[in-house]
């Protein structure tokens, strides 16, 4: 069975999404909390495994009550409530995680989860517009 252009165009985005995002992560936060880089690298991969997975998940629900609401658009009220959703959730998963990895109570690892989602928009805004340009030119869309 042949993979369609567009599955192959979204795999490729979100490993190259996430592997970028390892490989920039991984050295800032073992500085930031003095950690190994193997400490942090397994818990950014942890993080970005779960974050798939929970995309996945989150996306599939979403979408079923968007369908059983009658939501033709994703207007910005609908783009705020997913994204705070599958953000908040996705902290249920995370937080613990770090905790344990980290060393940290949970509130601490609470407060440093918040600040990497902060600095991950900042990092998927930039990361959207670069791969946009680079699709734009160098990838004919079928």
């Amino acid at each position: 069975m042949q993979v369609s252009q567009q599955l192959k165009h979204r795999i490729i985005h979100a490993l190259c999404y996430e592997f970028i995002l390892l490989l920039i992560g991984t050295p800032l936060l073992s500085l930031f909390l003095q950690q190994s880089l193997a400490d942090t690298g397994i818990l950014w991969v942890m993080m970005s495994v779960t974050a798939v997975f929970w995309n996945m998940c989150f996306n599939y629900f979403f979408e079923k009550i968007e369908h059983r609401q009658g939501w033709t658009q994703r207007t910005i009220p609908i783009r705020i409530v997913h994204a705070l959703g599958f953000e908040g959730g996705l902290l249920i998963f995370t937080v613990p995680m770090i905790a344990w990895m980290m060393g940290l109570s949970m509130w601490q690892a609470l407060w440093l989860d918040i600040g990497l989602v902060f600095a991950i928009v900042g990092y998927t805004f930039v990361y959207q517009w670069c791969y946009d340009i680079i699709y734009a030119k160098y990838v004919k869309p079928v």
